[in-house]
């Protein structure tokens, strides 16, 4: 059985990168992940914090996750529906970090067989893939990659 890795962003590109991988899974045994990875919301909040008493920064870092883990939840729901028609087990993760680290990571640390991603992208959160991500994954992943055009 194979162990696939799909990251996506929300973008036009990694939709296609998901279209791509549901027709491709369908003549396989797999299983595939998806995963979306967002930059930390507290980095947004740090150049304000000398100017907002703590109590409010933490709200605000509250609302701010809350709100971000919504959409991030609405990228993996729209990603999974590419394979309403596989007969395949799908786990849906979100993570924070540098989108190439984490997705590297987390392959290595679930042996997955293989990487599946956009050549670049724009999410509906924040920039995610762009062409030096991709490449970064390429360069650093321990298991094979497709990237999707």
């Amino acid at each position: 059985m194979e162990k696939i890795l799909l990251a996506v962003d929300g973008s036009e590109k990694s939709k296609q990168a998901a279209d791509k991988l549901a027709e491709m899974v369908k003549s396989i045994e797999s299983e595939v992940d998806i995963i979306t990875v967002l930059e930390s919301p507290d980095i947004k909040l740090r150049e304000v914090d000398a100017y907002i008493p703590d109590k409010t920064i933490e709200e605000l870092r509250e609302m701010n996750k809350e709100e971000i883990k919504e959409k991030a939840q609405k990228i993996l729901k729209e990603a999974a529906e590419h394979f309403k028609d596989v007969d395949t087990k799908i786990k849906k993760i979100i993570k924070y970090g540098d989108p190439a680290d984490v997705i590297c990571d987390y392959a290595e640390e679930n042996d997955i067989d293989m990487i599946v991603l956009a050549d670049k992208g724009i999410g509906g959160i924040k920039r995610f893939f762009l062409g030096s991500i991709t490449a970064k994954v390429v360069r650093h992943a321990k298991s094979s990659v497709m990237i999707v055009k």
